[in-house]
């Protein structure tokens, strides 16, 4: 049972056009299979970074610090800033407001969820923005700047402050007793 050449031609061709097609088909599955993985990863990568926020604001030294951004707004409501800049007050009351900034920059990134961070900070967030705005404009003031360097943090406070102020807000709060 000899086969001819061009026989042999026609059943290596289709051997090789079905592995050509049984290979494309791999290739399909393997960038479905690596699509599945990067979204897996990014889901974790949010998630660590999510109960990073949360590990930092269960430590007491997140609670000292809120207080003293509070005090330090209430001290200074007349706009009595003599002697603030530079202090060691004032760098830590900054540093403070940084870590909402970076939250803002991490939510507008997509890197953390806006409605997990609206759900889980909405309060904080909105109360020390109002805490920290009349700082946030001295120190525009002191630095000659009419960028905010705290956009992120007011654009945080901001979406937050609508998200508890929308009427889907009050259907998320259980009431006790009911």
């Amino acid at each position: 049972m000899a086969l001819s050449v061009p026989e042999i031609t026609f059943i290596l061709s289709a051997i090789s056009s079905a592995a050509v097609i049984a290979g494309a088909f791999f290739i399909v599955l393997q960038l479905r299979q690596n699509a599945r993985l990067i979204e897996a990863t990014l889901a974790q990568n949010r998630n660590d970074a999510a109960f990073n926020i949360l590990e930092r604001l269960t430590q007491d030294t997140w609670a000292r610090r809120r207080k003293q951004l509070h005090d330090v707004s209430a001290q200074r409501k007349s706009g009595d800033w003599e002697g603030y800049f530079g202090t060691l007050e004032d760098f830590e009351v900054r540093n403070f407001a940084y870590q909402y900034e970076l939250i803002g920059q991490f939510v507008r990134e997509g890197i953390i969820d806006l409605d997990l961070i609206t759900h889980m900070l909405a309060y904080l967030i909105v109360s020390d923005w109002l805490a920290f705005r009349p700082i946030s404009e001295y120190l525009n003031t002191r630095f000659e700047t009419k960028a905010n360097p705290w956009i992120h943090f007011q654009w945080l406070a901001e979406k937050c402050r609508h998200h508890l102020d929308s009427p889907e807000h009050e259907e998320e709060v259980p009431v006790i007793g009911s």
